[in-house]
């Protein structure tokens, strides 16, 4: 199933910032366990300016997506929203 994933950071939490090496690690891990979970990445965008990234992520549920969230340690410097969604005029998702 598809669920979009929309993370909003400060920008004092921006991982752009040379000194959040610590967010990057978050991210680095928030990647290691979407591959141990199953979790395969369809897309993903940012908005630098807005300080919002997207991701598309096939997964098994929102609830598996939001425990790797959690576990990475990304949830400490992001707010998250998890939605599950489809596409729209293609029959097979």
């Amino acid at each position: 199933m598809l669920h979009m994933v929309i993370m909003r950071h400060s920008p004092e939490s921006c991982p752009g910032r040379p000194e959040n090496q610590n967010v990057v690690a978050c991210v680095n891990k928030m990647q290691e366990l979407t591959a141990e979970r199953n979790i395969k990445t369809v897309g993903s965008w940012a908005d630098p300016p807005a300080h919002v990234n997207y991701l598309l992520v096939d997964a098994p549920s929102a609830h598996v997506v939001q425990a790797v969230l959690m576990e990475s340690g990304v949830s400490a410097y992001a707010s998250t929203e998890v939605h599950p969604v489809i596409s729209i005029g293609d029959s097979s998702s």
